[in-house]
């Protein structure tokens, strides 16, 4: 058990930790020039204000679940949190070359979710999306991010241009420690399905399409 917490805590807080770090060593080597320029250095600044304030909201999230506290839960436009991650993001996809298709269906029913671990979700499953390509060299780095009604609620998929899920690992891949990565720690399916069942939602991995395919069901606001 205390195994699987540091592994969680550790997962959870160090995409936005790793991006800080990023972005100050960025800031340190153009202030080391003769002429650094600040509106080259801003976007940098505001990315690590951004990246510790959600590092932050992650380990408060963390402490009210183990004080036992009420879910900060209220009604969530996903389009929202959607575009909120691929902001958050939006430098990463750039490095990696990667060309985004965004989708999301007009006037969608809200739903009633906690905002800060809804969002980590997102951002997990599109991070294991650019991980997949990263070394992907024979065809072009392809992402889709799409939104739509669903009998269930409210339907999100991700699906990237990588090598794909092997069958027989589809339900493997949200076991806890279980990783296809070399350096993974195999939580972040776990925890990304655990939080989106707290919400009364599914998570799951399509098989059998080009690449990777998660599709994420949440139940709308009655």
């Amino acid at each position: 058990v205390m195994g699987e917490l540091v592994a969680t805590i550790a997962h959870e807080v160090n995409q936005p930790l790793a991006a800080v770090v990023t972005n100050a060593s960025f800031c340190l080597r153009r202030l080391a020039e003769a002429t650094p320029d600040p509106d080259e250095l801003r976007p940098a600044i505001t990315e690590i204000v951004n990246d510790g304030t959600r590092a932050s909201a992650i380990i408060s999230r963390i402490r009210t679940l183990f004080m036992k506290g009420a879910p900060d839960r209220a009604e969530l436009d996903v389009n929202d949190v959607i575009r909120e991650v691929l902001q958050l993001l939006r430098n990463e996809l750039t490095r990696n070359r990667v060309s985004l298709r965004i989708d999301l269906a007009p006037d969608l029913p809200r739903v009633h979710g906690d905002r800060v671990p809804l969002r980590q979700v997102a951002l997990n499953l599109i991070m294991n999306s650019l991980d997949a390509m990263r070394t992907r060299t024979d065809r072009p780095r392809e992402l889709l991010i799409q939104s739509a009604k669903h009998p269930d609620g409210v339907l999100i998929r991700v699906q990237d241009s990588g090598p794909g899920i092997d069958p027989g690992q589809a339900d493997l891949i949200f076991e806890p420690f279980f990783t296809t990565k070399p350096e993974g720690i195999g939580m972040g399916l776990s925890i990304s399905r655990s939080i989106v069942e707290s919400h009364g939602g599914r998570l799951r991995a399509v098989t059998g399409c080009s690449g990777a395919l998660f599709e994420l069901t949440l139940p709308t606001q009655d």
